[in-house]
């Protein structure tokens, strides 16, 4: 092999893992398909192949910031553990669960072998703002294209849209969210004036996806990054100006969440309450070893239509706000504990909220330098809706993984830089 050869190889051996990636990425909010199939054959081949090419056995050594992967691969494993020792057989409820969890697994083991070097934040933070405003063009050309569901009221006539054919307010909130964290991110390593405004452009575009979504926590959430993002930019050149600013985008978003549609819709009345309260009584009949996913998904929704509390105050309303929901019928699916880490403590019991905190925990302090602020309000985001929703369909391992997974590999480069 000629020396010109090699040096193509090595060095296209280096950027298929990073295109792999950056393809799974821009596909996560569409779901499976056939782009998302090449992305994630491109990423898994390359990724063995880069590992063997480069030779990158010969300097692996373990960090403690890898410890965050052990934590996945964990995260997965507690599910398959837990149902050797169930009563109940298998059952879809769980083999779904297994599926999505193995996202961890797969994320945690090249986590840990190690990853090609450049891979950059700022590669993320354009594909992802880019798919959020894709996301965006996409809901105005079927809003404005097509004659679909014309007796519906706008707003919601949007969001069904987009529900329909994009992904739930849950999915397409998280990663527009996570947009903006990083293009903040970005604006702050850009020097360039011409690429800021393009970030600055995309950034307004995502956050008008978001606050047209019917989602309140990824509604709040972007309220939350914009508040910190312009006081921490603003705070550098004047403290006065920094907590201006951020006391007008505070009576913005209260004056916004205030009038929001879905807001004034569920004023008063938040099914949630009723099904975190019997989600905590029947944690407490299971504390330490919780019921296993396959005996859950039977018991769970079984005594759920036996308990008056729940079934006057979650099951009616929201069957009859959101009628697909009767559709599907008695399934996990819509009767679930509405909080991932309820959910992991009636699964498996107390050792799914240990791991879920750790993963949390050891995240939050990977060696980020000066971009740790916008790690924490990724993370302080997707607490939020680990709070309302439970892990899995509605808050995909798929994306938790692979950000945490990106924030990590990004971490020494922003040390390096930082230093520099």
């Amino acid at each position: 092999m000629t020396p010109n050869i090699k040096d193509i190889v090595y060095k296209l051996t280096a950027w298929l893992p990073v295109i792999g990636l950056l393809m799974v990425i821009s596909a996560i909010p569409y779901g499976w398909s056939v782009y998302q199939r090449i992305g994630c054959y491109t990423l898994v081949i390359s990724c063995i192949l880069y590992y063997f090419i480069h030779c990158r056995w010969r300097d692996w050594q373990w960090s403690n910031q890898k410890w965050v992967y052990v934590i996945m691969i964990a995260l997965w494993a507690m599910l398959p553990i837990r149902q050797f020792f169930d009563a109940t057989p298998p059952t879809d409820y769980y083999l779904q669960q297994v599926h999505y969890h193995e996202w961890f697994l797969y994320t945690g083991i090249i986590g840990i072998l190690g990853f090609s070097d450049k891979l950059k934040l700022k590669y993320v933070a354009y594909v992802m703002l880019a798919t959020s405003v894709v996301m965006l063009a996409h809901c105005a050309y079927l809003y404005f294209g097509s004659d679909a569901n014309p007796d519906t009221l706008p707003f919601m006539r949007f969001n069904i849209l987009r529900r329909t054919h994009i992904h739930s307010h849950m999915v397409t909130g998280l990663y527009a969210n996570t947009a903006l964290i990083l293009g903040f991110a970005s604006l702050r390593r850009t020097s360039r004036k011409r690429t800021k405004v393009i970030i600055g452009v995309a950034m307004v575009l995502t956050w008008l996806f978001i606050l047209l979504s019917n989602g309140r926590v990824g509604m709040i959430s972007s309220m939350l990054v914009v508040g910190v993002c312009t006081i921490y930019y603003l705070r550098q050149k004047s403290r006065l100006a920094a907590w201006v600013s951020g006391t007008i985008v505070a009576l913005l978003a209260i004056a916004v969440y205030t009038h929001h549609p879905h807001v004034l819709e569920t004023r008063g009345a938040e099914p949630r309450y009723a099904i975190w309260d019997y989600s905590l009584r029947m944690g407490m009949q299971q504390p330490v070893c919780g019921y296993g996913l396959s005996t859950l998904s039977k018991e769970y929704v079984e005594k759920m239509y036996e308990d008056e509390v729940v079934y006057n105050n979650f099951i009616i309303p929201i069957i009859s706000f959101i009628p697909e929901f009767a559709a599907q019928g008695k399934t996990m699916d819509t009767h679930h504990p509405h909080n991932a880490f309820l959910q992991y403590w009636l699964a498996v019991g107390i050792i799914g909220v240990v791991l879920l905190c750790a993963l949390f925990v050891c995240a939050a302090w990977l060696p980020m330098g000066k971009d740790r602020i916008f790690l924490w309000l990724f993370l302080l985001v997707l607490f939020l809706q680990s709070m309302t929703e439970p892990i899995g369909a509605h808050l995909m391992p798929e994306f938790i993984a692979v950000m945490l997974f990106v924030w990590e590999n990004g971490a020494l480069r922003a040390n390096r830089a930082d230093n520099s």
